[in-house]
């Protein structure tokens, strides 16, 4: 009876033993799937700002085309997924008239990629790219600004879900928060981040496509990000919601965030025939 009890146990502890070393090779086999999709979700993303100055609505026009029919083609070819076509409003009175390119890098390697191949084109060639002509005689643009961002660590990747049907009527809003000084900015920062408005952001549907701290640019320290609407007053009713919200009334007048932004810049857009968001 001793030796039998004593067989079983040795059995038990084999079948043990195997059902462990089993368990431990598929973890093994799992490990790389796991640890790659960690990496892909929270990965920290770029953003690169292009933005187009004209003094006519004819030029902007003539711009739009190029941008969709050229430039957005250029960069879908380097895997850029998705690109924002943009056309300030206020373009229509305004002397300084816009047009905004947006879109994500997967990294720096990327941003280099997209300029060698700029770069390697002949300027002596025929490729359309570069050949956005002079318009009625004049300058097709007055320059073109170019901006860029690092993704904030707690919102590292672009979305572009929407609770709201796509339509000619978005709204698109950039905001740009400009700093005193750096300290200033990086307690802005954190109140996007650590603070939580970008969870209050979430919780009211704003529809963010993105945020960044700017880390080339003409108008540093700031922070740039873009929320989204269905129209307007979809707009209108969503910063109203904002600033009568519970969590902004205690967030706002904190003393650790006073004074972080001296300026801030707003966009109101609508999104051109050629932009995929």
């Amino acid at each position: 009876m001793t030796l039998m009890l004593y067989i079983v146990n040795i059995a038990d502890i084999f079948f043990n033993k195997l059902y462990y070393m089993r368990y431990l090779l598929l973890c093994l086999l799992l490990l790389p799937s796991f640890l790659l999709l960690a990496q892909k979700k929270g990965k920290q993303e770029f953003y690169l700002v292009k933005v187009y100055h004209c003094v006519n609505q004819k030029q902007i026009d003539h711009v739009e085309e190029h941008v969709g029919k050229q430039v957005v083609p250029f960069l879908k070819k380097h895997k850029v997924p998705t690109i924002g076509v943009f056309l300030p409003i206020a373009n229509d009175t305004a002397v300084d008239k816009k047009l905004m390119v947006w879109l994500p890098l997967s990294n720096l390697e990327q941003l280099g990629t997209i300029e060698n191949a700029f770069g390697a084109i002949d300027p002596f060639g025929a490729d359309p790219l570069i050949h956005l002509d002079s318009f009625q005689n004049n300058s097709p643009y007055t320059r073109i600004e170019s901006m860029l961002a690092s993704a904030f660590k707690l919102h590292p990747q672009h979305s572009s879900k929407r609770t709201f049907q796509k339509s000619p009527d978005n709204i698109f809003e950039f905001r740009s928060y400009e700093s005193s000084t750096e300290d200033l900015h990086l307690r802005k920062v954190h109140m996007f981040n650590e603070g939580g408005e970008i969870d209050l952001f979430n919780r009211l549907n704003f529809n963010a496509v993105f945020y960044g701290r700017v880390v080339v640019g003409a108008r540093m320290p700031n922070l740039i990000y873009m929320t989204s609407f269905k129209d307007m007053a979809d707009r209108n009713q969503h910063w109203n919601t904002f600033r009568d919200d519970p969590q902004w009334k205690q967030l706002s007048p904190m003393p650790k965030y006073a004074s972080t932004v001296s300026r801030n810049e707003t966009i109101l857009m609508k999104p051109s025939k050629y932009s995929e968001l």
